[in-house]
């Protein structure tokens, strides 16, 4: 690429160079080390703006005047381009008498003088530069370009224009839809939780009559997903795992021969019976159980799992799987999200590559926890070093509160209220969500101290404690006895003498064990030493 002889830059050929060069720009003096233009007889440089500027322009967003090319920001400017807000850089336009400049980018892709979108205004819109206003879209006045319509006032940010008009976020269990005005009264955002003024435009929900949020908000990174549901039907965004055939009575994919019927109560048997989608026992639970053969039973909870659905973590389609419509490779590797070994129902993505157990495959926004009842979670994927109120560990990716400082890391979040467990077989042990408090605890396992601020089980009725990992071990949600690819099933440690682990070859502590090709294994830790 090359600038002709007797540009208004320089007087000879300009060529750019095509690699990146150390050098000082002749026209502004600063230096640089990206793709420069250079001229082979005067031995000079220049940025390539520079070398592509003019000394002036007659630019359409700024008519009256001619606009002056500079390469020092003069003091009384802002230093940023009145039309994009960016920083002005080595070179750019100026108007000294109207105090307007725009950076070389704006020079060159100047906006239309004239827009017409009939979904925002059914009239044509001018751009009026330099102007404050309030936004009749967003309620924001930190853009002092509108496009504006005279004979209604209306006037509307370039960034504006072109919103979404249905969208879900991961702040409301609804959809929700752009208004250009909300009914008088006071409004608070979902979000922020400051004022919505309700003569400019925001989003409500159509079946939340109270809930509102800015545009602004509902659209941030992380709060919306990027896709635009207008036109979208809403059952599409998930699809039913089962059909209703009568109240109480279903029938479900995974078990389509038969019929499912619900009850509501379990016998005395029923915390060694394991629900097929999430591999734990039934525990009191309202369920599902097959009227004609024992081979399907659900927590209600789980038979309503969508068969297919946008998953919270990655904004992506999944599908909900059993463990014999999968490959042999999904059975042997951990969730991608909590990278726990388990068995029963996972999600699938639709490009095959990542598989989520139940547990983190149902997790959706706002996140409700009951140690947490005032506020809700949300997911938080953190740079800095965050710990989880539950465990104390350091996290990257955590479930967080925004009205306070509470964190849970994604385990703890899925832990059973109820277990049960060897050491106390009469009742169940419930969980704790610790407190201050001077009393001393010691887990009835290990015999070592427990944190009474941090997460436990106990027994109201032995007064005994019990650690978490103690009390669960790291292959809880696996399947007994069941064998996977490689060999491999959890076993209960509940004999009177317990195992030596074949990798660290101490005595497996924790209640759940993994068989893996004939080998003991006591924990995660030591499943991953021995892949």
């Amino acid at each position: 690429m090359t600038i002709g002889e007797g540009s208004e830059t320089h007087a000879h050929l300009l060529s750019l160079v095509p690699k990146m060069i150390t050098f000082t720009c002749h026209l502004c003096g600063l230096p640089d080390d990206r793709f420069p233009y250079e001229c082979n007889l005067c031995d000079l440089s220049f940025h390539k703006d520079c070398g592509e500027s003019t000394p002036e322009i007659n630019y359409s967003c700024h008519p009256k005047h001619l606009l002056k090319r500079f390469t020092r920001v003069p003091s009384y400017t802002d230093r940023k381009c009145c039309m994009c807000r960016n920083e002005l850089r080595n070179v750019f336009y100026h108007c000294s008498i109207c105090n307007f400049s725009v950076d070389v980018d704006c020079a060159n892709n100047p906006p239309p003088f004239t827009l017409v979108h009939p979904k925002i205004h059914e009239h044509s819109l001018i751009l009026m530069t330099q102007r404050n206003f309030v936004c009749n879209a967003c309620g924001m006045d930190d853009d002092p370009n509108p496009y504006v319509c005279p004979q209604c006032n209306f006037m509307i940010h370039r960034n504006c224009i072109d919103i979404p008009r249905v969208i879900k976020i991961n702040r409301h269990a609804h959809r929700i839809f752009y208004n250009h005005c909300l009914d008088a009264g006071d409004w608070k955002c979902g979000v922020c939780h400051k004022e919505v003024i309700w003569t400019c435009g925001a989003y409500s929900c159509s079946t939340c009559h109270d809930f509102s949020i800015h545009l602004r908000c509902a659209t941030r990174f992380g709060i919306w997903d990027g896709i635009d549901l207008e036109g979208i039907s809403e059952n599409i965004l998930e699809i039913k795992s089962y059909e209703v055939i009568e109240e109480g009575v279903i029938k479900h994919f995974s078990h389509e021969d038969h019929r499912l019927k619900l009850k509501e109560e379990s016998g005395a048997n029923d915390e060694y019976i394991l629900c097929k989608a999430c591999n734990y026992p039934i525990i009191s639970s309202p369920f599902y159980k097959c009227e004609e053969c024992d081979d399907c039973i659900l927590h209600k909870k789980c038979a309503y799992l969508p068969k297919k659905k946008i998953d919270s973590f990655y904004k992506m389609w999944f599908t909900l799987t059993t463990e014999r419509e999968v490959l042999d490779y999904f059975n042997q590797n951990p969730c991608s999200i909590c990278q726990n070994l388990f068995g029963g129902f996972r999600y699938v993505s639709d490009y095959g590559l990542i598989t989520l157990d139940v547990r983190c495959g149902s997790i959706s926004e706002p996140f409700v926890h009951e140690s947490h009842p005032h506020h809700s979670l949300y997911i938080n994927y953190s740079t800095k070093d965050i710990f989880c109120n539950a465990c104390g560990d350091k996290k990257t990716m955590v479930l967080s509160c925004e009205e306070c400082e509470f964190v849970l890391d994604i385990n703890c979040s899925n832990l059973p209220k109820l277990v049960k467990h060897k050491n106390d077989k009469e009742h169940f042990l419930s969980l704790c969500y610790g407190g201050k408090t001077s009393e001393q605890y010691w887990c009835d396992i290990c015999e070592e101290k427990v944190n009474p601020e941090k997460w436990f089980y106990s027994c109201n009725h032995c007064d005994i404690s019990f650690h978490i990992n103690c009390t669960l071990g790291d292959f809880i949600w696996m399947k007994q006895q069941k064998k996977y690819e490689k060999d491999m099933y959890m076993i209960r440690n509940n004999r009177t003498t317990r195992p030596f682990c074949d990798r660290c070859h101490y005595r497996c502590q924790f209640a759940s064990i993994l068989k893996l090709n004939g080998f003991t294994l006591c924990s995660q830790e030591c499943f991953q030493l021995s892949a």
